[in-house]
């Protein structure tokens, strides 16, 4: 499990071209586990899907939270990161929160 912070979830139900049922979940999280670059600074929030199931393992949302990736092979047999399992860790109440400027002297 990695932990994350989960910025936002929305959970998706259409049909397909086919009339095939699609649903799942679409995850936006940033993690602290990626390279620095040169010309970039701060984290990229991510978006990956997961299956509908997840969405009732969601309690606040933004929050911070360990989820669990899996691979499996995607087309062609490349491999396609998924989330198989979430569990909240903390609130960002107290981050969100701007704090009052403080008063200038004059």
């Amino acid at each position: 499990m990695e932990t994350c912070v989960l910025l936002s979830a929305r959970k998706y139900e259409f049909a397909d071209d086919k009339g095939r049922p699609v649903q799942g979940v679409t995850l936006n999280y940033l993690t602290d586990d990626v390279e620095q670059e040169p010309d970039r600074r701060g984290l990229s929030p991510m978006t990956i899907n997961a299956p509908l199931e997840l969405w009732h393992q969601l309690g606040q949302v933004p929050g911070v939270y360990e989820l669990d990736f899996k691979q499996r092979p995607g087309l062609k047999g490349r491999p396609q990161l998924s989330v198989v399992a979430a569990k909240f860790r903390a609130p960002l109440d107290h981050l969100l929160r701007v704090a009052p400027a403080a008063p200038v002297a004059e």
